[in-house]
C-alpha cells in the first residue's frame, strides 16, 4: 500500500511540474481545447433548448376531427370508440356546438358579431389527444388518416406541418451533434497529443535515465498520462464555465432558455477528456516506441 502511494505521488507531482513546467505551452493548449468544445457546447446548448421546446409543443399536440351535422348519437358514440381503440390515442373529447360556441366566444372577447351570425355555425368536434412519445408527424399522419375515413366526419384538423418540421430540425440536430463531436474530439486529440508530444521530448534525457534503471514502460507512461488528463479536464471545465456565463447572459433577454442536462454535461466532459486520452495515448506509443526501440 505504501509502495503504491508513493508511486501515486510520484506519478501526481511529475505530471503537475510538466503541467506547469511551461505556462504559454500550457495556456495554448487550454485556449484551443476550450475554443474547440465551446463549439460542440453551444450544438449542445442548442439541442438542449429544441428538444425543450418539442417537448412542450408534444403536450399540446392533438387532432381536431370535426362532426358532420346530422350524425345520430349512436354513430358519435361508434366514432368515439374507434378513435379511442387506436394505439397511439390517450384521449378522446366530445366538444358539442354549444361548447365550441362558447370557447369561440371566449377567445374572440366580443359578443356582437356571434350576435350578428343569429345560428351557430360551428360544428361539433371530437379533441384527440396522443399519449406521450406518439406525437411525432408520422404518428399523427396516421392517427388523423384514420379519423378522416370514419363515416360522418367532415373534416380533420392537426398541426402536421409544423410537427413534421420539428422532428426533421430534432433528426438533423442529432446528426449535427455527431458530427461536430467527431470533430472536436478529433481536435482536441491532436492539440493534446501535440503538447504530450513536445512534453517527452523535453524529459528525453530522463526517460533516458530511467530506462537505463530499469523502469517499465508503463511507469514512464503514467505521468504523461495524468499530464494530458489535467489539460483536457481543466480545458473541459472552463468551457462549461463559459457556456454557463453565455446561458446567463441569454437568459436575461430569454429567460426560459434552459441550461445543460447532467446527462448532457456528463457527455460533453466525456467527449473533451475521452479525446485527449486517446491522443495522449496513441502519442506516447509511437514516441516511447522510437526512444526505447
Amino acid at each position: 500500500m505504501e509502495k503504491f502511494l508513493s508511486r501515486t505521488r510520484y506519478f501526481l507531482g511529475e505530471a503537475l511540474q510538466g503541467f506547469v513546467r511551461q505556462k504559454s505551452l500550457t495556456a495554448a493548449t487550454l485556449v484551443s481545447t476550450t475554443a474547440s468544445l465551446m463549439v460542440f457546447g453551444i450544438v449542445l446548448l442548442v439541442t438542449a433548448n429544441v428538444e425543450l421546446v418539442s417537448a412542450r409543443l408534444e403536450q399540446r399536440k392533438g387532432i381536431v376531427a370535426f362532426i358532420e351535422d346530422g350524425v345520430s348519437n349512436s354513430q358519435m358514440d361508434f366514432m368515439r370508440q374507434q378513435m379511442a381503440a387506436q394505439a397511439e390515442v390517450e384521449s378522446v373529447a366530445f366538444v358539442s356546438k354549444e361548447e365550441a360556441l362558447e370557447q369561440f366566444r371566449k377567445s374572440l372577447g366580443e359578443d356582437q358579431v356571434l350576435d350578428a351570425l343569429g345560428s351557430n355555425p360551428l360544428p361539433a368536434s371530437f379533441e384527440v389527444k396522443l399519449k406521450a412519445g406518439q406525437g411525432d408527424a408520422e404518428a399523427m399522419e396516421r392517427v388523423a388518416a384514420f379519423i378522416g375515413s370514419l363515416k360522418g366526419i367532415e373534416e380533420v384538423s392537426y398541426g402536421g406541418p409544423w410537427a413534421l418540421r420539428l422532428d426533421r430540425l430534432l433528426k438533423s440536430l442529432t446528426v449535427l451533434n455527431v458530427i461536430v463531436g467527431a470533430v472536436v474530439g478529433l481536435a482536441v486529440a491532436f492539440v493534446v497529443a501535440n503538447v504530450v508530444r513536445l512534453a517527452v521530448l523535453a524529459r528525453k534525457e530522463g526517460i533516458a535515465i530511467m530506462r537505463v534503471v530499469g523502469a517499465t514502460s508503463h511507469f514512464v507512461r503514467a505521468p504523461f498520462l495524468l499530464e494530458g488528463l489535467f489539460h483536457t479536464i481543466l480545458s473541459a471545465l472552463v468551457a462549461l464555465g463559459l457556456l454557463y456565463a453565455v446561458h446567463r447572459v441569454f437568459t436575461q433577454r430569454l429567460p426560459d432558455i434552459t441550461f445543460l442536462s447532467p446527462t448532457l454535461m456528463g457527455v460533453f466532459i466525456l467527449v473533451g477528456v475521452g479525446a485527449g486520452m486517446v491522443g495522449t495515448f496513441l502519442t506516447l506509443h509511437e514516441v516511447l516506441r522510437e526512444e526505447w526501440a
